[in-house]
């Protein structure tokens, strides 16, 4: 009788206590509380174009990666491509290493290697630009760098130290150091 007394006990025991740990576990949350420094939310294969009021496409950047970090309401890109669209002018391509957009859309960093292809039209030639970490402000339509910047086309290449890019005006500025090289054939 004392083994079958401790048999039952040692059940009802073993039933109480599995009742309470349930009990626990269902008041406590299976949520994690959100990271503030890492990111809420991320997507591969991202595809965003921005239209203006008008209903006209102002401009287009695909990435391989984006990642949303809440805490500054930044996005970072994993090697975006940028197209810039200004009325009656040829488009922009801009590629780079990596990117990020500030909060609001309001500048766009594409960081490391950039290359900035002005896209053929009739009428124009072609325009490549080299350089690194281009500040763009999509709603202006310009951009900016301070490191060196190489220019090449089929007829010269230029060099200088930091360029600002007016896409609505087709002008490119270029900030100091500038030499060159022009083939007046063609």
């Amino acid at each position: 009788m004392n083994a079958r007394f401790a048999l039952i006990t040692g059940l009802v025991f073993s039933v109480l206590l599995s009742g309470w740990l349930l009990y626990e576990q269902g008041t406590i949350s299976g949520r994690l509380p959100a990271s503030t420094q890492g990111p809420d939310l991320f997507v591969e294969d991202m595809d965003l174009k921005l239209i203006n009021t008008d209903g006209r496409l102002r401009y287009h950047v695909t990435a391989d990666r984006l990642d949303h970090y809440p805490s500054d309401d930044r996005a970072e890109l994993t090697r975006p491509v940028m197209h810039v669209y200004a009325e009656d002018r040829p488009t922009w391509e801009i590629q780079s290493d990596s990117g990020r957009i500030s909060s609001g859309n309001e500048t766009v960093w594409l960081l490391g290697a950039v290359e900035a292809r002005r896209l053929t039209n009739p009428g124009t030639r072609s325009l490549t630009i080299y350089t690194r970490d281009l500040m763009v402000k999509p709603e202006a339509q310009t951009a900016e760098t301070e490191y060196m910047t190489r220019i090449r086309s089929d007829r010269f290449e230029i060099e200088s130290t930091g360029l600002h890019a007016d896409f609505i005006n087709n002008r490119l500025e270029l900030k100091s150091g500038v030499r060159g090289r022009f083939d007046d054939a063609g």
